[in-house]
């Protein structure tokens, strides 16, 4: 009995851990990390936020319960939201990875984004919506991968009240298996679903319009702004953590590309650069926490470079 549950525990225990020390370097990496909780949710909840944050509801809103339930200050709700939201992204990174690979593969692949996480935590105050995001995209990528089409509704209706970019899981949806009348069905209701709750908060909350367009803004982050003497890696060119973020998982997935199921081409090669294209043009890339969903499109193809493991099914 103990031998069957002893990796499990240890796993628990491991990712409890790794979550604590992420929690930690979350709220001490901010230069403002008591904005989140003292401005950000309060201003959601009120509905006095700004477009686009005003939309993205659900994060602050568990937050917000979290502190009814528990009797805690704003700060020991926020403490335990994100240590949660952290401790159920990695628990739900080891079930996507286990769709493909061994429970020790899966586990260093939790591992390697926690290693690379923190260059999420740059730039700005912590939105509540960052490491939630992180765990419903993971999730609604398993769900597809693993065919289980009514909880993948369930799990996109939460991304829709969580963050826009869960728009993404509707084409990996579509394109996932071989489109059919009735792919094309499912893909199609659910997209109206994705729609309806997209108005349907402008609608509640009250609309309001902003400049989407982020190009030249990204360029000259990247690029051109603070060049010159005294020029700081760490603190004054952020825009460039999201490119490291990725880039062992772009030549990853380069390399593994000959050993890859159709589920691992499409995430990785035709949604993760239709969404990395879409960041570029329309979100402010200086804050690398907007390229987190690539991690749940790329991180399972980029596994595959260790090679294709024995067990691995061959029609995912």
């Amino acid at each position: 009995m103990i031998a069957r549950i002893r990796e499990p525990i240890f796993i628990l225990l491991l990712y409890a851990a790794v979550a604590t020390a992420l929690g930690h370097v979350d709220f001490h990496i901010q230069p403002f990390a008591d904005q989140g909780y003292a401005n950000h949710v309060p201003a959601i909840l009120a509905g006095t936020e700004p477009a686009p944050a005003r939309y993205r509801v659900l994060a602050p809103y568990i937050d917000h319960r979290i502190q009814l339930a528990t009797g805690l200050t704003p700060r020991g709700a926020w403490t335990v939201f994100r240590w949660a939201s952290l401790f159920a992204s990695l628990l739900a990174i080891h079930f996507y990875l286990s769709t493909w690979f061994s429970r020790l593969r899966a586990v260093l692949g939790a591992l390697l984004v926690a290693a690379l996480l923190p260059l999420t935590m740059t730039n700005g105050y912590p939105f509540a919506d960052h490491f939630t995001e992180l765990c419903l995209f993971t999730l609604g990528c398993a769900c597809i991968a693993r065919r289980w089409d009514w909880a993948f509704a369930v799990v996109l209706i939460l991304n829709a009240f969580n963050r826009e970019t869960s728009a993404f899981l509707l084409p990996l949806f579509l394109l996932a298996r071989p489109v059919d009348r009735r792919r094309l069905i499912w893909a199609g209701a659910l997209g109206l679903v994705w729609l309806a709750i997209y108005a349907g908060l402008r609608w509640r909350l009250g609309l309001q319009l902003y400049n989407p367009w982020q190009l030249r803004q990204n360029i000259d982050f990247v690029f051109f702004s603070n060049w010159g003497p005294g020029w700081d890696w760490y603190q004054r060119h952020r825009a460039w953590f999201g490119f490291i973020l990725i880039a062992p998982l772009i030549w990853g997935v380069v390399t593994a590309w000959p050993w890859l199921p159709r589920f691992l081409r499409m995430s990785s090669g035709i949604v993760a650069p239709l969404f990395l294209i879409t960041a570029c043009l329309f979100s402010s890339i200086i804050e690398a926490r907007m390229l987190t969903p690539l991690v749940p499109l790329l991180l399972p193809a980029a596994l595959f470079v260790f090679g294709r493991p024995n067990d691995a099914p061959s029609t995912r």
